[in-house]
């Protein structure tokens, strides 16, 4: 038997390797586009200018949250934040017919401009709660009075982002 398996191996790389792929294997190997699904006409955000396409302009997140909905449900593989002063977030995704937002992603301690995320999920809309900036004001150290124990506490900057892109592959549909 492990000698049909041999002969059986062989003739799929000669296949393989002699270009007579089949239409499933094309599809696997050949490569696929990203899709910015974020400027897809019916794309709506807390701050329009989050999701233009244009870096000059700046959005800002509402009491630090930001909303992100598309017009149809879609698989997410990569987010990506450009121009931003966040620090730590929190990334959710909506389960469909339900208000649950289960957390998907966290941020924690970020000190670039630009923030990537890499997760695959299927989703309609996110949020993005942001819990720190680079402007956030340090305020003196409380003592909190149930355990003694030393509480900081923080006010948060204004968070802005001047571009968040949303990635999928391309559907072949399309073509």
């Amino acid at each position: 038997m492990p000698q049909y398996l041999r002969i059986v191996k062989f003739i799929c790389m000669c296949v393989i390797i002699s270009g007579c792929q089949s239409k499933a294997l094309q599809m696997i190997i050949e490569p696929q586009e990203w899709e910015n699904l974020s400027v897809a006409k019916g794309a709506t955000c807390t701050d329009a200018k989050m999701i233009d396409g244009d870096l000059k302009t700046v959005g800002y997140a509402k009491d630090g949250w930001i909303h992100l909905s598309l017009p149809t449900r879609k698989t997410i593989h990569k987010i990506v934040l450009k121009g931003t002063n966040i620090t730590d977030a929190t990334v959710f995704k909506k389960i469909e017919g339900d208000q649950r937002w289960p957390a998907i992603l966290q941020i924690k301690n970020n000190r670039s401009n630009v923030i990537q995320m890499r997760r695959s999920f299927v989703t309609q809309a996110i949020r993005i709660y942001v819990s720190g900036t680079t402007e956030d004001e340090r305020k003196t150290p409380l003592i909190s009075s149930r355990q003694d124990l030393i509480v900081r506490h923080k006010g948060l900057g204004k968070p802005f982002v001047q571009e968040i892109e949303v990635y999928g592959f391309i559907s072949k549909e399309k073509e």
